[in-house]
């Protein structure tokens, strides 16, 4: 008996379980390792000790990627300002790259064998003051040519950035069309009424940070690895300021610090904006299918809870005004340190700073340390407070590992809707 022969045979309209959770874990891990541009390196650091940092922020983006959206607008408006202060300096040809090269710590000072990065604050504020300036004619092989009272730190050019650093264009085009590839599968899905599941869900939200920070960081040095080191020499009046320490109290006293209320909101603006919409976007799955009907309203409450949460504190942040509206001085912390409510605004600086990955300026890490030693010793005042920020966080977290969980046990019963493959003719127009 002969074997019976076919003709053309059309693929199977359907795709497995499997093929949903590779692509979601495939798209959520390069996205997510191609957004990072993490700083420069500690100079003397192994690849190894590098690898590992970068790791172990890969896995901050994996468990919460809006901090990493937060920590990019964060260090984006850091460096506009940067480029802003550079060309009000006559430097008009001063880019975003370049500002990028600063605000990630390019710039160190080579000080009794010791290598100190120049944060993008200090560089601005050393400018002003004289201390250093950016030389277009400085020997970029010696950083500093001769021994003086101002420090002349080298120019850096576009070339130069792209040298120390790595391009991975490939890798990023790669993680682009996949990005791309399953934004347009979820879309053609909801558009055909087709069902979805809230992996695919949990990682449109993924993506949408992802877009977020490539926006932020499209202008910052991916990788870079060699900084632009200046020696420092005894006579410079900076090496004063690398060598002494002075305490907290002493360095926020400066009358060149800006109002609290406006160190705040420079930060609360792009990071609440940042963890809104990544929190929203959990509300995608509100209608998806779920092993049990407690399952389904635990993802609805905690997506619910994502957003309460930052509203919160953003309503918390509003209501501490009247307190921030002075100058940041110790004497002035001082007479606002009495009021018990005031904790808050510790709870405010200290959450911003996990928010940025403790990128944020020396201004806001200043002020966040004479506030903590200032109402330390008040919790007996301040314990509702305390518990009420302390339970929200607790609940926020948890309900964050609830959904990583629940995305992919939500597939072990599925409708059969969901493993239908988009039918791409339905998109082409009928010719009649």
């Amino acid at each position: 008996m002969s074997e019976e022969l076919v003709g053309w045979t059309s693929a199977p309209n359907v795709r497995g379980t499997i093929d949903i959770i590779w692509s979601c874990i495939f798209v959520v891990f390069l996205s997510t390792w191609t957004t990072l541009h993490v700083n420069v390196p500690p100079v003397k650091k192994s690849p190894l000790w590098r690898l590992q940092s970068k790791a172990l922020l890969m896995g901050v983006g994996l468990i919460a990627p809006e901090l990493v959206a937060t920590c990019a607008f964060t260090e984006l408006r850091t460096s506009l300002t940067v480029r802003s202060h550079m060309r009000d300096l006559a430097y008009e040809d001063w880019s975003l790259a370049q500002s990028f090269f600063v605000a990630m710590g390019g710039y160190m000072l080579r000080f009794n064998e010791d290598y100190k990065p120049i944060s993008a604050e200090n560089f601005i504020k050393w400018q002003r003051s004289g201390i250093i300036r950016v030389d277009r004619f400085t020997d970029q092989s010696k950083g500093l040519h001769l021994p003086g009272s101002v420090v002349e730190l080298p120019w850096i050019s576009k070339k130069d950035i792209a040298s120390r650093g790595k391009a991975d264009v490939l890798l990023k085009g790669i993680a682009c069309a996949h990005i791309g590839w399953l934004l347009v599968q979820y879309i053609a899905r909801r558009v055909q009424s087709l069902a979805t599941s809230s992996l695919e869900a949990l990682t449109v939200a993924y993506i949408i940070c992802a877009l977020f920070s490539y926006a932020a960081w499209w202008k910052k040095p991916y990788d870079l690895e060699l900084p632009m080191a200046t020696t420092v020499f005894p006579e410079h009046e900076v090496a004063f300021l690398l060598e002494d320490k002075p305490s907290s109290i002493s360095m926020i006293d400066d009358p060149d610090l800006p109002l609290l209320h406006d160190v705040l909101w420079t930060y609360i603006i792009p990071c609440t904006a940042a963890v809104l919409a990544f929190s929203a976007l959990h509300f995608l799955a509100w209608n998806d299918h779920f092993g049990t009907l407690t399952e389904e309203w635990l993802w609805r409450a905690s997506a619910v809870l994502f957003v309460w949460f930052h509203l919160v504190f953003l309503a918390f942040a509003a209501y501490m005004e009247k307190y921030m509206k002075i100058p940041p001085t110790a004497a002035n912390l001082a007479i606002i340190g009495n009021c018990a409510e005031v904790k808050g605004v510790w709870y405010l600086f200290h959450g911003l700073k996990f928010l940025t990955f403790g990128n944020s300026n020396a201004t806001l890490n200043r002020i966040d340390e004479v506030l903590l030693s200032k109402w330390q010793s008040d919790y007996a005042t301040n314990w509702p407070l305390v518990v009420f920020f302390d339970t929200h966080t607790i609940c926020y977290f948890a309900g964050r590992f609830f959904v990583l969980i629940e995305a992919f046990a939500s597939l072990r019963r599925a409708p059969a809707g969901l493993y239908e493959n988009v039918n791409w003719s339905g998109f082409i127009p009928h010719v009649h």
